[in-house]
């Protein structure tokens, strides 16, 4: 199936940052179809910048405050002028049901992803809760990339810039991530990332911390107990983090969806939930789900050391990081 020349193509995708990389074969898939296209992305201004380094977009624009009625109605009247032929939306959020609404009935052919499921009430986690596109795709006629999502081209984006490589950090020789989510309810405590942390610079690995800026008083907790902590919270963008993650030894998470960042450019490593949480590790990666019966803050440090060890990402020998290449 081959596109039009000059055809005007959107994509929604204004959902989150794991939507959009679960979301990366479909853009590949769309672009296949629609090789000589002009497609435009429209998403959420935190993901503008990765998804700018990725080749399947020719324009990528930021989703306006629709709370503000003068820039919704500018906003609308753009895409309206722009004569899109077909509008992917691979979110199907309260974004892009109201976009279609506006759009009026002279919109262009629209389709639409399998929302996601709506979550239970105490729901533990947010990894199973992403929007299906397989069955929008086949319904348009697209061919679907069969593979699991793969962000290499994010590490090929600022390959020169010396903010994308550890040593601009202060990191040097082998490190791991830690990625604790947001949800207090489903982070693992201070004390836990703390206890790895010091664990991890015994064994000559540096303990990295790394998140949105939100978390930077949890990385405060941890640092009180574990000096050697390098904490990069609120300090690196989508891209410098796919960077971090290629080149680290391994990740430690609970609920972060920077997980499926790291694990879409070659991170392993081991996630820590609560046992009522229903397989929660990406599939099709090399991730281990450590389930606590009771507070999370119960998974003994030592226990994801040992985990991470039976991984085969450390040496057994010297309890020394595996490197990359080596893996």
């Amino acid at each position: 199936m081959f596109g039009r020349k000059n055809e005007n193509i959107l994509i929604i995708k204004t959902d989150n940052l794991a939507g959009f990389v679960a979301a990366e074969p479909a853009f590949d898939a769309i672009r296949q179809a629609h090789p000589n296209a002009k497609i435009s992305l429209l998403t959420i201004p935190p993901l503008q910048r990765v998804a700018r380094a990725s080749p399947y977009f020719d324009q990528v624009a930021g989703i306006p405050n629709f709370r503000d009625g003068d820039a919704r109605k500018e906003f609308i009247k753009q895409l309206k002028a722009t004569k899109f032929e077909k509008v992917y939306d691979l979110a199907c959020d309260d974004a892009g049901k109201k976009l279609y609404g506006a759009m009026g009935p002279f919109r262009p052919k629209w389709h639409s992803a399998t929302p996601a499921p709506r979550k239970k009430k105490n729901d533990q986690t947010s990894f199973n809760t992403l929007p299906d596109v397989d069955k929008m795709l086949l319904e348009a006629g697209l061919e679907g990339a069969a593979r699991l999502p793969d962000l290499g081209w994010a590490l090929s984006a600022r390959r020169d810039s010396a903010n994308m490589k550890p040593s601009w950090y202060g990191i040097s020789g082998g490190f791991g991530l830690l990625l604790p989510g947001l949800g207090e309810e489903k982070r693992w405590s201070a004390a836990g990332y703390a206890g790895l942390a010091s664990i991890m610079a015994r064994s000559g690995l540096m303990p990295v911390l790394a998140g949105p800026k939100e978390l930077h008083h949890f990385g405060d907790e941890i640092a009180d107990q574990s000096p050697q902590l390098v904490d990069l919270t609120g300090k690196t963008d989508h891209l410098q983090l796919a960077a971090l993650a290629h080149a680290a030894a391994f990740f430690v998470s609970d609920d972060a969806e920077e997980v499926h960042l790291a694990v879409s450019v070659g991170c392993e490593g081991v996630l820590i939930t609560s046992a009522k949480t229903p397989n929660p590790a990406p599939a099709g990666r090399h991730v281990v789900s450590l389930k606590a019966n009771g507070e999370l803050g119960s998974v003994d440090p030592d226990f994801v050391w040992r985990t991470l060890t039976n991984m085969g990402l450390l040496d057994t020998d010297n309890d020394a990081p595996m490197t990359a290449s080596a893996r």
